[in-house]
């Protein structure tokens, strides 16, 4: 079984323990798609980074496999620096190719950066609206209407952008409440 490291990406040297931890696995070679969600599973973050040979990534919550990660990409790319040396990376991950620079600073850290794809944003249809808005459990008029915009980028997915504080201050989401039709 290959080693399983554990990183904290966007951290602050002046206040340890910060960051956001991410698994990094830089051996995924013959690992089975089971091995490795039991792998992320033991690990517990919020994702752990498997890293192929071939500079292919993948991404995986303990429950299932991720599209894109920017903290464990991150890891991913500081560990690979403190075993081969600081430079330039290329990651083939399931949305595309990123591109890294890694760097060790005066202070002997390492740094990781890239670069992320743009996000387009457009607005939502009005009933798709109102499904969000149902399954949340905002009802009735605020002073304040819902935003209704989205973002979307290969790399994180869908975001959506439709409460401010008002709005959102009157959700009462359930994760049983029936799509509204």
């Amino acid at each position: 079984m290959p080693a399983v490291l554990r990183y904290a990406a966007f951290t602050d040297p002046d206040r340890p323990g910060g960051g956001n931890p991410a698994g990094v696995v830089l051996d995924a070679d013959g690992l089975t798609d089971a091995e490795i969600q039991r792998i992320a599973a033991e690990v517990g973050f919020s994702e752990t980074a498997f890293l192929y040979a071939d500079g292919s990534i993948r991404f995986f919550s303990p429950v299932a496999e991720v599209p894109f990660c920017g903290h464990a990409t991150v890891a991913t790319a500081v560990a690979l620096a403190a075993r081969d040396g600081a430079g330039p990376l290329t990651f083939a991950t399931p949305v595309g190719e990123v591109e890294l620079e890694t760097s060790r600073g005066a202070d002997g850290v390492l740094r990781a950066s890239f670069t992320s794809v743009e996000p387009r944003i457009e607005e939502f249809a009005p009933a798709v609206l109102r499904q969000l808005l149902h399954l949340l459990g905002i009802r009735g008029r605020t002073s304040t209407p819902p935003s209704r915009r989205v973002s979307r980028t290969p790399a994180t997915g869908t975001r959506c952008w439709f409460c401010t504080t008002p709005v959102c201050s009157t959700a009462s989401p359930s994760t049983r409440r029936p799509c509204a039709r």
